[in-house]
């Protein structure tokens, strides 16, 4: 059987894959040419300079992390790899020892890193703060060879801004296993009445060995997925990238350009050539902070791109909302996903004497069910707040041919509005649901007179069939005409009026 090690954290979880997903690959010599939080925005493995097998080991790394392949399967996959690129001179190579420690060292390391950066951001989550503001320190049990610093950190709970945590978040090491949760204030209550509710003496005090606090492994002294937002350039001028003359070099050529594209944005909207693309196009310009165009054409990921880009020219504020943009199967998988980690990370707080080997995960897969999405459904918004935003459904945007005809039927039929027969209109409706929601437009009163005068003369000549549904979609279908008629008529003209004024006046 392989070896599926997971450092007793369970399956890998979207917050984590994000994490490792965002990294940019980086030319090094060494491994300490990074340092620290540096490794939030690279993946480096030493002595790999060239693009294409960096590319090839993240890849690898990246299937071992989605899909718990296990150790054993990378190796295979690291074997390949090597063999593939003609890569030679890498520490470890030619024994069979030497092997299997650095393929552990490269997987453990990414494995525990990128775990620790998702649990940094559930962490964080102003929900969860507010109910548990407290963050305790865990020494994995079932260590063969326990440090003792790590030992003594068992059981530590500190305010979740504590500075103890910007150094001391787990790993603290190499195969650190060790992981922190969030309790509630009873358990810091608690805490500090054992003595556990302040760090021990001298816990910042400085390995002169290794420049980190006593009993951290250097460059552990960090909180993976802190730093995230941090420009790579930023990293380089506190030198914590450490740049050969060579791979400097490699830096320009192989890396500049991406970086000046992530600082820059994008100043205009540009169409990718694969769903791939468009969904790291979209994270890396800042439209949406996750982005999942699996299984749906280019086409139709670009169209959702370019509307998304468009809108938030006109409109910034919206994109707070945009935490999620991609099909809605995926947007409803994430949104399970997230919700399954944050009932394992209660019932484990709410119940610290649980049976050894219950399986926490299992319990909550059975409570918390898969959404479905409607077959009939085109797109949708929503304004759910861990996975907010615009997403297609699966069946339509698989099928560009088939989505237009659609569309085209059904602007014939009146269904939807004059000039709403692409695919971006699509985008545009969904978009003028999140103005809704950022304007609170439904309960707005002359929006409101809008819809009764545009009722009364009969929605369905004046707008659309599916306007009269809800005051909601006569807004989202006035905004999608406003932006897809050329010469908008009278209601989509007004809403378009309204919403601009709106906007104007709660962001002058």
């Amino acid at each position: 059987m392989g070896n599926k090690t997971a450092f007793g954290f369970g399956t890998p979880f979207a917050e984590q894959l994000a994490f490792f997903r965002a990294k940019l690959n980086l030319p090094t010599e060494r491994w300490d040419d990074i340092k620290r939080a540096a490794h939030d925005r690279a993946f480096i493995v030493a002595g790999a300079g060239k693009a294409d097998l960096l590319d090839d080991l993240k890849r690898a790394v990246d299937k071992a992390i989605g899909k718990g392949t296990g150790l054993d399967e990378f190796r295979r996959d690291f074997k390949q790899i090597v063999f593939n690129r003609g890569w030679t001179g890498w520490t470890g190579e030619g024994t069979k020892a030497g092997e299997a420690w650095r393929t552990r060292i490269i997987y453990s390391t990414n494995m525990s890193t990128s775990y620790a950066a998702g649990r940094w951001q559930q962490l964080n989550h102003p929900d969860l703060l507010k109910a548990r503001p407290y963050w305790r320190y865990h020494h994995a049990d079932g260590v063969m060879h326990p440090r003792p610093h790590h030992k003594a950190w068992n059981g530590i709970t500190l305010p979740h801004d504590h500075p103890f945590w910007k150094t001391h978040f787990a790993p603290n090491g190499w195969m650190c296993h060790c992981y922190i949760s969030a309790v509630s204030a009873e358990e810091y209550a608690q805490a500090q009445a054992d003595g556990k509710g302040q760090p021990p003496d001298g816990w910042n005090t400085l390995d002169a060995k290794t420049g980190a606090p006593v009993g951290i492994d250097k460059g552990f002294d960090y909180a993976p997925g802190a730093n995230i937002k941090t420009q790579m350039q930023d990293f380089i001028d506190q030198k914590l990238i450490k740049l050969s003359p060579e791979i400097a070099r490699a830096l320009e050529v192989e890396v500049a350009p991406v970086l000046e594209k992530i600082a820059n944005k994008a100043v205009t909207f540009t169409e990718q050539k694969t769903a791939k693309a468009a969904a790291e196009w979209a994270v890396s310009n800042n439209i949406a902070d996750f982005a999942d165009y699996t299984g749906i054409k280019p086409e139709v990921a670009n169209e959702w791109n370019r509307s998304l880009f468009n809108h938030l020219q006109e409109f910034p504020e919206l994109r707070n909302n945009q935490k999620f943009t991609g099909t809605s199967q995926a947007q409803f998988a994430r949104w399970r996903s997230i919700e399954i980690e944050r009932y394992v990370e209660k019932m484990r707080a709410d119940n610290p004497n649980l049976p050894v080997g219950f399986d926490c995960r299992s319990y909550a897969e059975k409570w918390i069910k898969a959404l479905k999405v409607d077959s009939q459904t085109w797109a949708h918004s929503w304004s759910q707040k861990d996975v907010s935003g615009i997403s297609v459904n699966k069946k339509f945007g698989a099928s560009v041919e088939g989505f237009k005809q659609s569309l085209i039927r059904e602007e014939l039929a009146k269904y939807h509005p004059v000039g709403c027969n692409t695919i971006r209109s699509v985008v545009d409706h969904e978009l003028g649901h999140q103005l809704d929601d950022l304007l609170a437009l439904h309960i707005d009163a002359e929006v409101n007179q809008v819809y009764q005068e545009a009722i009364a003369k009969g929605i369905k000549n004046e707008v659309s069939d599916y306007a009269g549904e809800s005051i909601k979609e006569f807004i989202a279908e006035c905004w999608a005409e406003s932006i897809n008629n050329p010469a908008p008529r009278e209601y989509a003209r007004r809403v378009a009026e309204i919403i601009r004024a709106r906007y104007t006046n709660k962001f002058p």
